[in-house]
């Protein structure tokens, strides 16, 4: 099965080397890979306290960034490296000075994974969620470190768990310590044997709280608002604007649409599609621009300092298979949110769902009146603000568990 797993990562490595023609993000992820090893060797020392985090992409890094900042604050000589599989992460993230470095993850061959940890020599890492390499796996255990699966989610019909599975079953065994987010995947782990498993929800949790006490004003926004009820889109696709779209246009709120597309040629879509209702996030100068309607979000980074300002929140990726973003930046503002009806599998947006937080909608019609609703009646979204803040809160406490244990393992 080894044999036949990396032919199968050299074969992917190659048939997707055309693609870098078309695609600069494809180009970015063979391109950046060539000098991650270059980028380690100059940045890392193995004698040092090392411990090494690797994230998909930018999601799992939000999940990644409050333990490294809490881990940095409490080991003083600690030096934290973190790589990525997606450009989309790292191309983003190459802002974050509390790691010492950021890197592309070389591709998961047995040379690589023995290279990689002979010059990283973590005494710890972390994987967040599920994105877990069995080559490395194997040569961090070869060298006597301490793996974790931070965030993770397990169900029954992952190939881990199939008849098919028991090669990549063994390999996950080689994780010493589970902090899963759900019961149910704690369940899923128990019954195959695996020890040290806890269910510690995710550190978004503490990012978001940290958030809400910056309190961040930004003012161009609060002129742009002007005491008025404002509809924050945060996170959209192009279903997702077709969701809100007659919203948007038809109602008398404010409205702020952050794209997950940032690119000249989509803003200049969204520009089209409002026309002079709309002005664009870089543009807001005059006072004509502060009176229109719509403000169209044209860079990154700001987002979730915005939902301080909404009295409604959509959170886009629901409408589509490009996944659900995340809620909680929302949340925490004790915002109520409305997202799409692809949220299974987001265990925030399953609870929040059921304790009256969050509202799923179908179509334009569902989304036009749950707003309705939201708009009309204050009692209806203080209560659900309230709701998805306690939710916040409550699972706080749960962080501390990881960091403890980290700390406990590199000391």
């Amino acid at each position: 099965m080894k044999f036949i797993y990396e032919i199968f990562i050299i074969l992917a490595y190659l048939l997707f080397q055309p693609f870098r023609i078309f695609s600069n993000k494809t180009n970015l992820f063979f391109k950046g890979r060539k000098v991650s090893f270059d980028i380690l060797k100059s940045e890392v020392n193995p004698s040092n306290k090392n411990i090494w985090f690797h994230v998909a992409s930018l999601g799992e890094f939000e999940i990644a960034k409050p333990i490294i900042e809490s881990l940095k604050s409490k080991i003083s000589d600690l030096k934290v490296i973190v790589t990525f599989f997606s450009p989309s992460g790292l191309e983003n993230s190459k802002n974050f000075t509390t790691a010492d470095s950021l890197v592309y993850l070389p591709l998961d061959t047995s040379l690589n994974a023995k290279k990689f940890v002979e010059i990283v020599n973590p005494k710890v890492a972390v994987f967040i969620k599920n994105d877990i390499w069995s080559n490395y796996l194997t040569y961090l255990k070869r060298n006597d470190s301490i793996i974790f699966s931070v965030s993770s989610k397990f169900n029954k019909s992952q190939f881990y768990f199939k008849f098919y599975g028991t090669w990549f079953l063994n390999k996950l065994k080689k994780i010493d310590f589970f902090f899963v987010q759900d019961n149910h995947s704690k369940n899923i782990l128990d019954e195959h044997s695996f020890n040290n498993v806890n269910v510690s929800g995710d550190s978004r949790f503490t990012a978001v709280i940290k958030t809400l006490k910056e309190n961040k004003q930004i003012d161009k926004i609060e002129k742009f608002i002007n005491n008025q009820k404002c509809l924050v889109a945060g996170s959209i696709w192009e279903s997702d604007i077709k969701l809100i779209d007659f919203t948007i246009k038809n109602s008398s709120v404010k409205s702020i649409i952050a794209p997950h597309d940032i690119s000249s040629g989509y803003i200049k879509k969204l520009e089209n599609l409002y026309g002079d209702d709309a002005v664009k996030f870089s543009s807001l100068k005059s006072e004509g621009d502060f009176m229109k309607k719509i403000l169209i979000v044209d860079s990154i980074g700001s987002l979730k300092h915005f939902y301080k300002y909404a009295y409604i929140s959509y959170i886009g990726g629901g409408m589509s298979n490009k996944g659900l973003h995340n809620i909680l930046e929302a949340a925490v503002f004790s915002s109520p949110i409305i997202i799409g009806s692809n949220y299974k599998g987001f265990v925030e947006a399953e609870d929040l769902i059921k304790l009256g937080g969050v509202y799923s909608v179908k179509n334009s019609k569902e989304f036009t009146d749950t707003f309705s609703i939201l708009r009309k009646s204050e009692d209806q979204r203080n209560k659900s603000g309230q709701v998805n803040l306690n939710y916040i809160l409550n699972n706080l406490e749960k962080n501390s568990k990881i960091i403890q244990s980290l700390i406990d393992n590199l000391n």
